[in-house]
């Protein structure tokens, strides 16, 4: 019997209500024409259902006693911002880019050094100076020797010799020792004079070593020669504060330091480089 001939008997009445006990559609469909006491009354019983599948437990049911954590926001996001690191992950970005366009360009602009004193300056000691000034009073001559720079707890000497008429003729000589306890020191001798012009020759020793000489004459044109070593003007660390990104290793040195106001080509590609990560956490969107 095919299905629509079952269906016209259902409907007719033509059926034998036990056809309907072995199909399950037919008798759902009986039921939901007749009611479920006609069928009952007719002495037919409902047919036997699979067990039911029952959904999933819910996050609000009675879970055992279990409650299960509820997830807030869309579900989409869980693949895309959550999943990824998403909106952390761009604002990391985004500090660490800001950051360093701002150290790169304070760097440039006045110098790190300015604010933070990694620079020391390590400079060697002032060169030793030695000077004369020599004056005629009253046909008497002064001559005063100045020392400066001195090494402490060191024997210094100074041999002299005074003349007059050109260096013709001498009129005293002799030597003057002394061992520093300051690092300066002057002395001056006295000669009664006639003749014009004056002159004096000196030398300074340190340790019975020549370091030094002085030599002039008043009413002619004066030399003085010297044999100390004069350093060059050495970089301080506040006149250079530029830290020198490639040898920022050794901060401590003033090697790795050089004058604010313009940049080199690591500064520019670490602007680049900073510069590009400040845009892409500022830009990036959603996957």
């Amino acid at each position: 019997m095919s299905d629509s001939e079952r269906v016209k008997g259902l409907l007719d009445g033509s059926m034998d209500p036990t056809e309907l006990e072995g199909d399950t559609e037919l008798y759902a469909l009986a039921e939901r024409i007749y009611g479920h006491e006609a069928l009952e009354e007719m002495g037919v019983a409902a047919p036997e259902r699979p067990p039911e599948v029952h959904p999933p437990l819910s996050a609000e049911g009675d879970n055992l006693g279990v409650e299960l954590p509820k997830i807030e926001g869309d579900p989409e996001d869980l693949d895309g911002e959550n999943a990824s690191g998403g909106p952390r992950r761009r604002w990391f970005v985004l500090l660490i880019g800001l950051i360093g366009v701002s150290l790169v360009g304070v760097n440039v602009a006045v110098g790190i050094g300015q604010f933070l004193p990694l620079c020391v300056d390590d400079l060697e000691p002032d060169p030793l100076s030695f000077t004369v000034t020599a004056n005629e009073q009253d046909s008497t001559l002064y001559v005063t020797w100045t020392v400066a720079n001195l090494n402490l707890s060191t024997s210094y000497s100074i041999q002299w010799s005074i003349s007059q008429n050109g260096s013709s003729e001498v009129v005293d000589d002799g030597f003057h020792n002394w061992t520093s306890s300051l690092d300066s020191y002057a002395h001056t001798e006295h000669r009664s004079v006639t003749t014009a012009p004056w002159c004096f020759i000196s030398s300074l020793y340190e340790e019975s070593v020549k370091v030094s000489e002085a030599n002039g004459c008043i009413g002619d044109s004066s030399t003085v020669s010297t044999l100390a070593s004069v350093s060059p003007s050495q970089p301080m660390c506040e006149d250079h504060t530029r830290l020198l990104w490639e040898k920022a290793s050794d901060y401590g040195s003033i090697e790795s330091w050089t004058s604010s106001g313009t940049g080199d080509l690591i500064d520019g590609a670490l602007l680049m480089l900073f510069g590009l990560m400040t845009l892409l956490g500022l830009f990036s969107k959603k996957e």
